[in-house]
């Protein structure tokens, strides 16, 4: 029994959210759904005239991975994380935050540089669009990572969002080489339809030696496979990973174990913000996952993803709302 039951690698970002309409997409130029990436005064120039329309419905530590790793906290697994702040106050709520959770952190502070800030915008149909200035996170660098306890893990969990960078696309390789040689499962999570789209050759570099698990939704399978067919793309991901696990919204999701595919269909619930189901679901499955019990963790991962989208934020206020959904849980 190793140490750690997963190390995550990812970015450290601030989340502030923010309900607007449509319009507000259109008129900023972004793409529903997808993420964009912000050199700090476009970023900050945003924020103002989000500012100048209303107030954020919550200011709270975000970043795809960190956000698994805190659920899995919650569920009392021993987890830790490394990622890249700067020494000013959002980089201490950061490392405040996933501290207090429970999280062990190898998390970097830069005398300089801002730390990193994520604008998550919330239209009327629940939909999450994301404005992220990486700040002090994108200069993330082999030296920040812990080596030891990489070793001393049951699983690795990369974020595709760190393929955008060069240096932070290295980290993720030398760490999934030191997890290779050191009988560290490889879990890999796609982040983002855009990032797969124009970030692909970045992160096919990331599958040199097959991962042991993938995460992602219908829209980046179909991107990383480049094809409109999700037979086709299951084809495509089998070839570069054991397992596969793809989300599809609304109609739930399906596992691949190798030999058998599993599915779970969605539960219909009144949501108000995807913000974060998909970090939700990857933590919780990952929470349930020991060899063989595919079906109970998809539908576990299925089921608090379900909860989370019924609130604002990617995370429950109390601890005792994650041990509810293990207590509530039917399978």
């Amino acid at each position: 029994m190793k140490k750690y039951k997963l190390y995550g690698i990812g970015n450290a970002l601030l989340d502030y959210e923010y309900k607007v309409n449509d319009s507000v997409l259109k008129e900023l130029e972004l793409e529903k759904g997808c993420m964009l990436l912000n050199e700090y005064d476009k970023h900050s120039k945003l924020h103002q005239s989000l500012k100048k329309m209303r107030p954020p419905e919550k200011i709270i530590p975000g970043g795809s991975v960190a956000n698994s790793v805190f659920a899995m906290a919650q569920y009392n697994d021993k987890v830790c994380f490394s990622g890249k702040v700067s020494d000013d106050e959002s980089g201490k709520n950061f490392i405040e935050c996933l501290n207090k959770s429970g999280v062990e952190t190898f998390i970097s502070k830069l005398d300089n540089n801002k730390s990193g800030e994520c604008l998550v915008l919330i239209t009327p149909d629940n939909e999450r669009t994301m404005n992220t200035f990486l700040g002090s996170s994108s200069l993330l660098s082999i030296d920040d990572i812990d080596n030891q306890s990489i070793k001393d893990s049951e699983y690795l969990l990369i974020e595709g969002y760190l393929v955008t960078s060069d240096e932070t696309m290295n980290v993720s390789i030398e760490a999934l080489a030191i997890a290779q040689e050191n009988n560290t499962k490889s879990v890999i999570t796609l982040s983002d339809p855009n990032i797969v789209k124009y970030f692909r050759d970045n992160l096919l570099k990331l599958f040199n030696n097959k991962s042991h698990i993938i995460f992602c939704n219908e829209q980046e399978a179909l991107n990383f496979s480049e094809t409109t067919n999700l037979s086709q793309a299951q084809n495509f991901l089998k070839e570069i990973t054991d397992i596969y696990i793809i989300t599809l919204g609304s109609k739930g999701a399906i596992c691949y174990d190798g030999t058998d595919t599993y599915k779970v269909e969605g539960l219909d619930v009144d949501s108000k913000d995807f913000t974060g189901a998909g970090d939700m679901f990857l933590g919780s499955f990952m929470h349930k996952y020991d060899d063989g019990n595919f079906l109970e963790s998809l539908s576990f991962a299925n089921f608090s993803a379900s909860k989370i989208i019924q609130i604002y934020g990617a995370k429950f206020n109390n601890k005792s709302d994650y041990q509810n959904l293990l207590e509530n849980f039917k399978y």
